[in-house]
């Protein structure tokens, strides 16, 4: 009896919206709703057969009436099973609201035209019957929107069209030092096993795998990933746990994750769970070599094998001829008699389908005789050195786009064919030792491509990489008198220089030995040298000193109750860019306005805002910030705006803060008023168009 009535209160006196948890409900109403996707199913099909019925009758002239009443009576019966069931499976949550919505209301429009076509199948009156096929048709149409926008809810709203021959596929890198690894590797394993259950439309856990700031937003246990530690990340301690566990992922029954893609996870994760980097930008290893290689562009052509006649030709000219793999067409050749002709290299075209590995070294090869490798189009590894060739040969080489060693140590090649080489096919690697190629040269042209340029016997062992940029000590960024500057101890033989005026840092700008006094705000650069190493990336900080603490203020419109603390916006404590540290003041929709008081007029020349962006949750920056002043019996008047274009979608992807300043005339005031604005309603770009946006902000100094 205490079922009954407890179904009933959920049903009809308890609307979704006010319920706080899924703890709250019966567990008996979960496990009903969990009937729907089967019970959903049976007037779907019921009514599809009647209307077929319906319509074979009416062309036929011999129409099944009983046949026709009783499918609709059954598909009523099921129809308004369904509805009631499908709401108790959506008490559960993890649900988009606004297509639970959709998708509710049509099932229940769905379910009263099934029963008020059986009621008008009943009735006698013809007015009534001739409303019949209309509402028929309007009812198979109904039940179409209602299970298309069932499917978003349960696949994802790309569901349908994820395999359309309209959708432009993404064309897969076909090196794999092109790959990236979070878009290209990492991405599609989560689309393939985890976006079904957690995209834009229904989260469960309130976790989302469809972008980078859902990914790093985390779910209701909170973050998904750790970067550095994958057995630290729920993501892989979901993943590893026993099918049986409910908390397994993918649950059972559910495509799951291969060992392979498990071990692309980890190996991502653990280097940093980087979004932007390319797979190759870790350390190398056969393993992960092997795994990316299933995520290339795969050549469509069916290779056929050389013939015989061809490879007798080329190995009657000198050459040795070997399958690179057992079985497959692809063959490495090299020259092995004394003397090399421009007829030997012309049998090459013979086998220029099937050559990716040439080896002409120590061969009196001159450029004379190279034309024809212009032919060999599927050339990997080429080696020329210790031959006679020069700039000219290369010219012959700039459309072989798959060349990704090229060997030229001990010829006569100069800066400029390097250059031609790098930037016409940017090989992987170039040896260019004993040529005329100059090694400052070389090492200038590197900083500008992908290819790694080796101008001595030993290298190519090691990669050169850029250093890491310096690391502060000093965490605090605000401060009132002075402030002690200071970074982490460099690396032994690294150089650390920098600038405190915003300019670009080289090696003739001040040199960090021990750390330093600032008394005033400065835009710090700093950046790391050492011989043999790139340079590092710029390390750039500013730091605010502070010249009036707020004590009297008033904040008219409070922040939301989420994330509440007006305070915070005065108490020089800086915010992550996390917006759920504690650090931040949000406001849902409100523009924040402040007035602040002064004991007595004082000078003030600028203002400075901090503020958070992080799209994917629905916090943009302020579109506006305006300044007032006045002083005793006299009006607020403006004296300065800042405009910014907050809703640029380009701009908006990246989660970062901003400090934005306001500069004016110098100004004496009592009264101060300071209105940063809202971005209102969402842009038509985002997931949440037309609904309010958030406004966070840790921190309002006055200069």
């Amino acid at each position: 009896m205490n079922l009954v009535l407890s179904t009933i209160f959920y049903l009809f006196l308890v609307p979704a919206s006010f319920i706080e948890s899924v703890n709250e409900i019966p567990e008996f109403l979960l496990f009903l709703g969990r009937f729907h996707p089967l019970i959903l199913h049976l007037p779907i099909g019921g009514i599809l057969l009647v209307f077929y019925f319906d319509v074979l009758g009416r062309i036929r002239k011999k129409y099944p009436d009983s046949l026709i009443k009783n499918g609709l009576g059954f598909s009523s019966v099921f129809a308004i099973l369904a509805c009631v069931l499908g709401y108790f499976l959506s008490l559960e949550g993890g649900y988009a609201e606004k297509i639970t919505d959709i998708h509710m209301w049509t099932g229940i429009g769905t379910a009263i035209l099934i029963t008020l076509l059986f009621l008008l199948k009943k009735s006698s009156k013809e007015k009534l019957k001739k409303l019949f096929f209309p509402l028929f048709v309007l009812t198979i149409i109904l039940i179409s929107i209602t299970g298309h926008y069932g499917s978003i809810l349960t696949h994802g709203d790309n569901f349908i069209t994820q395999y359309s021959p309209l959708n432009e596929e993404k064309e897969k890198p076909k090196i794999i030092d092109s790959l990236q690894y979070f878009s290209d590797v990492i991405y599609p394993i989560l689309e393939a096993k985890c976006v079904q259950c957690h995209n834009a439309t229904k989260q469960k856990g309130e976790l989302s795998f469809v972008s980078e700031t859902m990914i790093l937003k985390g779910g209701k246990e909170g973050e998904v990933l750790l970067p550095g530690s994958a057995i630290g990340s729920n993501m892989i301690k979901r993943v590893v746990l026993p099918l049986g566990d409910e908390k397994h992922m993918p649950p059972a029954g559910k495509n799951q994750i291969t060992s392979n893609e498990l071990w692309l996870l980890k190996h991502w994760i653990n280097n940093g769970a980087n979004f932007k980097d390319k797979a190759l930008a870790y350390q190398q290893n056969d393993t992960l070599s092997n795994l990316l290689d299933n995520y290339l562009e795969k050549d469509l052509e069916v290779l056929s094998e050389a013939s015989i006649t061809a490879i007798n030709k080329v190995m009657e000219a000198g050459f040795s001829v070997h399958r690179i793999v057992t079985g497959q067409p692809h063959l490495s050749v090299k020259f092995i008699k004394d003397s090399i002709s421009r007829e030997a290299m012309s049998t090459l075209k013979g086998i220029s389908k099937q050559l990716v590995r040439l080896d002409v070294n120590n061969t009196d090869l001159t450029d004379d005789m190279t034309k024809s490798i212009n032919t060999l189009k599927r050339l990997e590894e080429l080696r020329l050195d210790n031959t006679k060739i020069s700039n000219k040969t290369l010219n012959y080489l700039i459309d072989l786009k798959d060349i990704k060693i090229l060997n030229l140590h001990h010829t006569l090649v100069d800066n400029k064919g390097v250059a031609m080489i790098v930037n016409k096919i940017s090989p992987a690697n170039i040896y260019v030792w004993n040529t005329k190629v100059d090694k400052g040269y070389a090492k200038e042209l590197m900083q500008n491509s992908q290819t790694l340029i080796h101008h001595g016997i030993f290298e190519g062992f090691a990669e050169i990489k850029p250093l890491k940029p310096p690391k502060l000590f000093t965490e605090q960024t605000i401060f009132a008198d002075s402030l002690m500057i200071a970074f982490n101890e460099p690396l032994r033989k690294a150089k650390l220089y920098y600038t405190i005026d915003g300019t670009e840092p080289d090696s003739t700008s001040l040199r960090y030995t021990q750390p330093f006094k600032i008394t005033n705000s400065i835009n710090l650069k700093a950046k790391m040298y050492q011989a043999e190493w790139l340079p590092s990336p710029t390390m750039q900080e500013e730091f605010f000193k502070i010249k009036y603490k707020i004590k009297d203020y008033t904040i008219l419109h409070q922040p939301s109750t989420k994330y509440p603390g007006g305070h915070k916006v005065f108490d020089f404590i800086e915010g992550s860019i996390s917006f759920s540290d504690g650090k931040w003041a949000g406001f849902e929709g409100d523009n924040l306005i402040t007035m602040i008081n002064f004991e007595e007029p004082l000078a003030i020349e600028s203002i400075s805002v901090s503020s958070l962006q992080d799209a994917g949750s629905w916090i943009l920056f302020p579109k506006r910030i305006e300044m007032y002043t006045r002083n005793e019996n006299t009006s607020f008047r403006k004296i300065g705006t800042i405009n910014y274009d907050a809703t640029n979608e380009e701009e908006s992807k990246e989660i970062r803060r901003k400090r934005f300043k306001l500069e004016f005339p110098k100004t004496n005031a009592k009264y101060i008023k300071i209105v940063v604005h809202n971005i209102g309603k969402l842009p038509k770009w985002h997931q949440g168009a037309g609904e309010k946006g958030w406004l966070f902000v840790d921190e309002i100094l006055i200069q």
